[in-house]
């Protein structure tokens, strides 16, 4: 308890060294003779013209601002998407000359194919960005 009143007393005296002359409160951190030596002055110079007031300390702090775009229900709606299908079969392919002038034989080879279709979907009612 016995800090507390201190930092008590000491954010009073910070914030307004006149309050802490005018009520008689004496705090000294360090008790050298040089500051026993500027504590007996009158009290009509602690309170006249020769009191130099501090401006009050100022504390910036930066408050995050946060931006965002309005918001609209959205019903739900069917929408597509594709779906692709492969599939693999063999197909004759007649004799041939090659690049060398080679024959080939005709054969059968397999090939692939891709197709597909477009698959339709619900999507529910949400939220969106307008």
């Amino acid at each position: 308890m016995g800090i507390f009143a201190i930092l008590l007393l000491t954010v009073l005296v910070t914030l307004n060294p006149a309050a802490a002359h005018a009520t008689g409160v004496k705090f000294s951190v360090n008790s050298s003779s040089q500051s026993d030596r500027s504590d007996h002055r009158s009290d009509s110079d602690r309170r006249g013209d020769h009191l130099h007031r501090r401006p009050p300390a100022v504390v910036i702090v930066p408050v995050p601002v946060y931006v965002s775009s309005p918001r609209c229900a959205v019903p739900g709606y069917w929408t597509y998407s594709w779906v692709p299908q492969n599939y693999v079969t063999s197909v004759w392919v007649p004799g041939y000359y090659n690049y060398d002038a080679v024959w080939v034989e005709g054969h059968y080879e397999p090939r692939a194919y891709t197709w597909g279709y477009y698959q339709p979907y619900w999507v529910p009612e949400g939220w969106t960005f307008c």
